[in-house]
């Protein structure tokens, strides 16, 4: 995917947070964004399945840097600079629920 150029309209645009979510067997990131001042956007990136909760803690760190990944290339090709997408990325709150 090509990058997109927002020079004029940069200022506008805001990472507002990244999230982690970890509810029942998914994972999955996302990304609260404005672009070009209009009203707030989400960017998901896809979803890992059949990731038990009880599933071994390195295995879904890993699961959990590649949603990372995907939504950090996806603000980058969006025109956002790689310094901001790592204050977001570094910020990212992580949310977990049980599917029970």
């Amino acid at each position: 995917m090509r990058r997109l150029n927002y020079n004029a309209a940069m200022s506008e645009n805001r990472i507002h947070k990244v999230t982690v979510k970890r509810i029942a067997d998914s994972i999955w990131a996302e990304a609260e964004i404005t672009l070009s001042g209009v009203a707030p956007q989400t960017i998901t990136s896809s979803v890992i399945r059949g990731m038990s909760s009880d599933a071994d803690p390195a295995r879904l760190k890993v699961g959990e840097d590649a949603q990372l990944s995907e939504v950090r290339k996806r603000l980058y090709d969006l025109g956002f600079s790689k310094r901001a997408i790592a204050s977001a990325i570094k910020s990212a709150v992580r949310v977990e629920e049980r599917g029970d």
